[in-house]
């Protein structure tokens, strides 16, 4: 609870910005959620042609922001790093009963910024916060030596990571295999043997000839959100942070995190810890977020105690 005065008429506005925008993000989706959703719904394109899976759709501004700020969790000063991401995305896989987006494709064949020059990366991405936490415990608990027990011959997974790493070799081939320029500048750079070894990789750059490890499960659930019902493991994945209480669509409240008209200090629901280059932004910005908060609240108090005399 804020102590001081100051700090009470830094939260009274928090509150009051908040309220509003609560408003528009209760247990149905928002009416800009719903404009989001349907504009995206839209048939959308990928250099001229179709979406490559059918339960795609177009990423709008709306959803870049909200992955830029509240999934990646960039800086807003950072914004060149929206329109760098909108080059960088082919679309969105499933949304959540909110409208945003729960899992993105990443064009393979990519530049960070204009000035660089294109590298050879993954295909599919999980942005969802909640399930990107709820994937992180079951992580830390051990599920993925459970899985990988039945990735084992005679299992009853045995084949099916050899069939998702096809189809997202194939999925890159979609993506690429028409751009022989960008190709050649990547095969220059990265030498040829490493370049046919990173063209046969499959999800989340896993090697045909490797030994069957699920390697990571956001992957994983991100590849069932794309392409949509031939991931065993994604199934499992999601059937089991279900058991764990987890509504694998969206909660009333996890929408607030992804609302960037909700300040995150009053979010009913935000994503609290994350592994990677995620974590990382998410603990500096709260730190920068706080001690803002305490200067702001400083300077308020500071006013009211001229005032006083």
């Amino acid at each position: 609870m804020p102590g001081s005065a100051g700090e009470d008429a830094v939260f009274s506005l928090w509150r009051c910005v908040a309220s509003v925008a609560q408003r528009f993000c209760g247990g149905t989706p928002s009416s800009s959620q719903s404009v989001a959703r349907a504009s995206s719904a839209a048939a959308g394109t990928f250099r001229g042609k179709p979406l490559p899976y059918a339960g795609m759709t177009a990423l709008t501004e709306a959803d870049l922001e909200c992955i830029d700020q509240r999934h990646l969790y960039r800086k807003p000063a950072d914004f060149g790093a929206k329109r760098e991401l909108g080059r960088q995305t082919v679309g969105a896989g499933g949304r959540c009963r909110h409208g945003w987006p729960q899992a993105i494709v990443y064009d393979p064949l990519y530049r960070e910024r204009p000035d660089k020059s294109h590298r050879l990366g993954d295909t599919t991405r999980l942005t969802c916060p909640l399930l990107v936490t709820a994937i992180d415990k079951l992580e830390k608990g051990g599920a993925m030596e459970r899985y990988n027990q039945r990735l084992l011959p005679g299992a009853d997974w045995e084949g099916e990571l050899q069939k998702v790493n096809e189809a997202h070799r194939l999925l890159r081939l979609e993506l690429i295999g028409d751009r022989s320029a960008e190709l050649a500048e990547v095969r220059q750079i990265l030498g040829e043997q490493a370049f046919a070894i990173a063209m046969r990789t499959g999800l989340a750059s896993l090697r045909p000839e490797a030994r069957p490890d699920v390697k990571c499960l956001h992957a994983q659930v991100a590849d069932e959100l794309v392409r949509g019902g031939d991931n065993p493991i994604a199934k499992q994945v999601l059937r089991d942070i279900e058991d764990q209480g987890v509504l694998i669509h969206g909660s009333e409240e996890c929408c607030d995190n992804c609302d960037v008209r909700v300040p995150l200090p009053l979010a009913r629901w935000k994503l609290d810890r994350c592994k990677n280059n995620v974590g990382k932004r998410l603990s500096r910005g709260r730190k920068q977020a706080a001690s803002r908060a305490t200067s702001l609240a400083g300077d308020v108090g500071s006013e009211r105690s001229d005032e006083d005399l």
